[in-house]
């Protein structure tokens, strides 16, 4: 499938025709370019609070390569700046979990550049210090040389991120680990603290719509974030269909999948509300919007936009 256009259609689907289960309202929370340059994060956080927003979701670039010959940014043009200044995320939802009652998330962290075992306790640690409130977002990068960097194959990257939810799962579910894959290998293990949520925290995979990444998101996600453009209303429809399809052939279970959308507030978007009727319509558990870099001034400009 391809990447769906910018715009938002009229919606005349009922949740069943989506595939959908009738779910609560949308969340409406802030997925934000917080960096070392940028409006400090704990006091950003506390903004997005007072707001009655529900969450804060952060991206994930470990460090970026000055030659990138085999990989191009997806929205064109040069790579920008802030990409080699994101905060650690695990790190810096900490500060955020610690200091206000968010939901706290990634969109995404691109999990294949850390050692599995070793992330699976930080997202134990940070998900039961949370009292259960993060949610795992999941994806292998476009950056080929960046992943390279981490010492594995990028032409497998997608095998690598399925393989190193699986180590982390057994982690956070067994009192008695073990995963024998092809890029890991987990000897029989004890390891705590489990995660306050039941399984672990969910794990959306981000990636654009395909019948790949749907039958990714089937056989080991929880559910899936959206990426890039805005998608079209008849679009989404149709792709949440095929994603319950492929959900529903490997027996997963009747209430998922979980669905989060990012809301990229630029020219020619949709409206707020009009992205939260369609989320609300087509049974998507949250929005993110799309708060962009900048200083405190700018920032908190961009945060009064996200009202509905």
């Amino acid at each position: 499938m391809k990447r769906t256009s910018a715009r938002m259609g009229a919606v005349d689907v009922t949740l069943s025709e989506a595939g959908m289960t009738s779910p609560e309202p949308p969340k409406l929370a802030i997925f934000a370019d917080l960096t070392d340059q940028t409006m400090p994060i704990v006091a950003f956080a506390s903004e997005v609070e007072a707001r009655g927003l529900s969450g804060l979701f952060l991206n994930e670039h470990t460090h970026i390569p000055v030659d990138c010959p085999t990989s191009h940014f997806p929205p064109g043009g040069p790579i920008p700046e802030r990409y080699a200044h994101f905060w650690d995320p695990f790190i810096a939802l900490s500060f955020v979990a610690a200091t206000t009652s968010l939901e706290i998330g990634t969109a995404v962290s691109l999990v294949g550049e850390h050692d599995p075992i070793q992330l699976a306790h930080a997202v134990a640690s940070l998900d039961a210090l949370s009292d259960g409130r993060l949610t795992l977002g999941v994806g292998w990068g476009w950056n080929r040389e960046e992943f390279a960097n981490h010492g594995r194959p990028p032409t497998h990257r997608a095998q690598v991120v399925e393989e190193w939810v699986g180590v982390m799962r057994t982690l956070w579910c067994d009192e008695i680990a073990t995963y024998d894959g092809r890029f890991v290998r987990l000897a029989p293990s004890r390891a705590w603290p489990k995660p306050r949520q039941p399984g672990g925290p969910p794990v959306l995979l981000g990636g654009p719509p395909s019948d790949r990444n749907f039958a990714r998101v089937a056989r080991w996600a929880d559910g899936w974030i959206t990426m890039g453009a805005e998608i079209d209303a008849g679009a989404l429809r149709s792709q949440l269909r095929e994603l319950r399809d492929a959900w529903s052939q490997v027996g997963r279970d009747p209430a998922g999948p979980r669905v989060t959308i990012i809301h990229n507030p630029l020219q020619g978007a949709p409206p707020l509300h009009a992205v939260m009727d369609i989320a609300a319509e087509l049974g998507i558990e949250r929005v993110l919007y799309h708060v962009f870099d900048g200083d405190r001034d700018t920032m908190l400009r961009r945060l009064d936009r996200a009202k509905t």
